[in-house]
């Protein structure tokens, strides 16, 4: 995990997050709108902390879950964290349904709760590769069984036919 973007209307918000997140040693970038996030889609975050409530200047701006689906249908790969002030679990299951790795609620502990699941993702994303790995494994192993069964029983059937 390379890049990490910081979507949130708040620079106080973003900007507290982003200095507690730094001890990761990774590209943390603040960004102040969804419609921003989304025209800088192209440099691939790896995962993306995105505000659910943004100050809505005019009819055109879009909502965190608007923005999250948007992500999701461009980059279906990258792993959004929504942030919010609201701690209603219907608004937490809503933004899971449509693909939200978690649901951070802003206070006292957000920072905490943001850092563990980054912790998470980055877990995840380890035991998938793992998983990748003796998937591979597992499939070599099958197609050598096969290989020398059907090599037993050829020499079988020739040595039953009088061939040696």
């Amino acid at each position: 995990m390379e890049s990490i973007l910081i979507v949130d209307d708040d620079p106080n918000q973003s900007g507290m997050l982003r200095d507690f997140l730094k001890n990761s040693e990774r590209n943390i970038r603040t960004i102040n709108s969804g419609e921003e996030l989304l025209a800088s889609l192209d440099t691939d975050p790896d995962v993306i902390f995105l505000d659910y409530n943004f100050d809505m200047a005019g009819d055109t701006a879009m909502n965190g879950l608007q923005i999250l689906q948007e992500i999701k249908k461009r980059k279906p790969h990258v792993e959004v964290v929504m942030l919010s002030s609201q701690d209603k679990i219907d608004v937490a299951l809503n933004t899971m349904k449509y693909g939200a790795f978690d649901y951070v609620i802003k206070g006292e502990t957000a920072f905490h709760r943001a850092e563990n699941a980054l912790a998470n993702i980055l877990k995840r994303n380890e035991l998938q590769s793992q998983l990748g790995f003796y998937k591979r494994f597992a499939w070599s192993f099958t197609l050598a069984v096969i290989a020398t069964l059907i090599i037993i029983f050829a020499a079988y059937k020739m040595h039953m036919a009088g061939w040696f």
